[in-house]
């Protein structure tokens, strides 16, 4: 079964901005399109990336754009039970609460971002066991090769 890996926002920024260090946010998208790996991101962040970018593109450009994404991107969806489920859950930022319990719900068994220090999640009440391991983008090509 091929490795399901969720896509934090900040790693589609990178790429769509060209930020610093975007290579390597680059490399794992191409893991994807190589058919190496099931690339997945949720719906919270496809509406972030939206209003980001939103002020810098036309209408016509953002939905090609966004459109482009969801090509490479499995977007997974967020509901009431995620939402409750990442309340209990023990975290610096609800957000990547919601995020890690969109990703474990999918399967995923990894989750690429940035910012791991904001990962650091504690089961709290929450009935989860486990969540995605959470890498950078460079650690998870290392763990590639």
């Amino acid at each position: 079964m091929m490795e399901r890996v969720f896509i934090d926002t900040n790693i589609l920024l990178d790429v769509l901005f060209e930020r610093e260090g975007y290579q390597a946010s680059m490399e794992v998208l191409q893991l994807g399109e190589d058919g190496r790996v099931k690339l997945c991101t949720s719906v919270l962040s496809m509406a972030n990336v939206a209003y980001l970018i939103r002020k810098g593109f036309s209408a016509g450009e953002l939905a090609a754009t966004l459109a482009q994404l969801e090509a490479m991107l499995e977007i997974l969806p967020m509901n009431k039970e995620q939402f409750h489920e990442a309340l209990f859950l023990e975290g610096p930022d609800f957000e990547d609460n919601l995020q890690a319990v969109c990703a474990q719900k999918a399967h995923c068994s990894v989750l690429i971002t940035h910012n791991p220090k904001d990962y650091v999640i504690r089961q709290g009440l929450s009935d989860l066991t486990t969540l995605p391991r959470t890498v950078t983008p460079e650690d998870y090509l290392l763990s590639t090769k």
